[in-house]
């Protein structure tokens, strides 16, 4: 009867696991890039310096010629204020694609000449929608249903031997039998974490599933939703009133909310909102107070306290992360490499089981060629879009858009290259070609990021751009070791 169980687990677990494992491979390693959103929008900015002077309030009203330049435009800007992550202010947008954003000297309130990029958002955004919308959000939804049921399947089909899996690695050993230690080691340790970000994902984008939900929308949500009104006639003309001096503004808000604790200034039509902060706690409360932006009279304080509304927020706040410090948002990015990790290995324990029985059928070839393109060849995309964003010319009009185009170009490419190369027989030559790329790529971010930084300085304390290089360093010396032991 335990055997019988066993055996159904097993092919769950499998055939699930493979099939939502490759998006799912997809899915950890921009979660574990979000985590880091704002400091890699540091780094793809590369004219911002390192360090900021103390914040001043009065630099806000410089910032308002940008802002009303906007709106003037159709859009809605936000201001995010300075925070520890990004000492910075900065004048956001949504252009229908990407969060924009130019850089603000917060003292001053000079602004900052910087490149255009797609930031550390374009991997948030692909990290929840895959970049399709409602229809990319419910399949992601789709994806942490299956998990949950992988986790589950795993769990019984390894109960039994679990001590003695874990506590044995064999590098050199049988090669099924190393890639099946390594999906163990990188499934156990992290299993609490991979659940938790499993079921508050899912809760989070429930309603894609089983709609109604009660729903709180997260301040992008809020953001887009107000980015988006009836197109008027193209010889209507935006009504922007003159915007009322912010500090003072300011300044009441944070009577209500806390000194230090507003962290957007939201530019909507009819009203300004001062956002609390995402870093005041676990929970995304969403609390703002609203300003006329015609004479800067007070107008309402929105707080959502019903108890639907605090799950949500805790839900959020849990999944994303944005109130802890950078020990546990560590945690977090490696907690999620390891999610990837797990699927990665699974997919390829998936494969070199069934390779003897099936690997001259045509459905096998195809499933190995989309394993290469989802996994080294998604990495291969990833670090594509951060070369691009070095090497495309900095005066290059619409240059975010090129920079996702660079991505999902290469991404395209190293699918269809993997799939040839499996339909032809080559799955081996398919596999050891990306991972050698990657790990070129990889290795040589370092170089690329010292030439194409001003005031570079190897002697620098550690800072994004430090912690950024070594990260691809060791996914560099890593694949060049998986390549080479092939």
């Amino acid at each position: 009867m335990q055997d019988n169980l066993r055996t159904r687990m097993g092919w769950l677990h499998a055939w699930i696991g493979f099939v939502a494992g490759l998006l799912l491979f997809c899915v950890f390693v921009t979660g574990s890039l979000a985590v880091f959103d704002t400091e890699l929008t540091r780094w793809l900015q590369p004219e911002v310096p390192p360090q900021a002077p103390p914040f001043s309030a009065h630099a806000l009203d410089s910032t308002l010629p940008a802002v009303r330049s906007l709106l003037l435009q159709g859009e809605k800007p936000f201001i995010t204020l300075p925070s520890t992550r990004d000492p910075f202010m900065r004048v956001q947008h949504h252009d229908g694609y990407e969060f924009l954003n130019v850089p603000f000297n917060p003292q001053t309130g000079k602004q900052i000449s910087a490149r255009a990029t797609a930031g550390g958002t374009f991997f948030y955004d692909l990290h929840y929608t895959m970049r399709t919308g409602l229809y990319g959000e419910t399949v992601i939804a789709v994806a942490g249903l299956a998990l949950l049921v992988t986790l589950g399947s795993g769990i019984i089909i390894h109960l039994k031997g679990l001590i003695p899996d874990l506590l044995l690695l064999r590098p050199f050993g049988a090669r099924l039998r190393a890639w099946l230690d390594v999906h163990v080691l990188a499934s156990v340790p992290f299993l609490p974490f991979v659940i938790m970000m499993a079921y508050t994902g899912t809760f989070i984008r429930a309603r894609t599933v089983f709609p109604p939900v009660p729903y709180v929308a997260s301040f992008e949500a809020l953001f887009i939703a107000n980015s988006h009104p009836d197109v008027p006639a193209e010889e209507e003309k935006p009504s922007v009133p003159t915007l009322p001096s912010l500090p003072s503004l300011l300044s009441q808000a944070e009577q209500t909310l806390g000194s230090g604790q507003v962290g957007h200034i939201l530019f909507l039509p009819d009203s300004m909102l001062f956002t609390r902060t995402d870093m005041s706690g676990p929970l995304l409360t969403r609390e703002h107070i609203d300003f006329s932006p015609v004479d800067g009279r007070f107008l309402r304080h929105v707080l959502l306290p019903t108890p639907v509304t605090h799950a949500q927020q805790l839900m959020e706040g849990i999944h994303y992360a944005r109130w802890t410090g950078s020990g546990l948002r560590w945690m977090y990015f490696l907690s999620g490499v390891t999610g990837a990790v797990m699927f990665a290995s699974g997919s390829i324990i998936f494969l070199m089981k069934r390779r003897k029985q099936s690997g001259e059928r045509a459905i096998f070839r195809i499933a190995e060629g989309l394993a290469i393109g989802s996994i080294p060849g998604f990495l291969l995309a990833t670090l594509a879009f951060f070369w691009a964003n070095r090497l495309l010319p900095v005066s290059l009009s619409s240059r975010p858009l090129a920079e996702v185009h660079s991505f999902f170009v290469v991404w395209a490419i190293s699918a269809i290259v993997g799939l040839l190369a499996c339909l032809y027989g080559r799955q081996m030559l398919g596999w050891k070609i990306q991972l050698g790329i990657l790990g070129f790529l990889s290795i040589f971010l370092t170089p690329l990021d010292l030439l194409t930084r001003s005031g570079v300085s190897i002697l620098h304390l550690p800072t994004v751009f430090a912690a950024t290089d070594l990260c691809a360093l060791m996914l560099g010396l890593v694949s060049l070791q998986i390549a080479r032991r092939l």
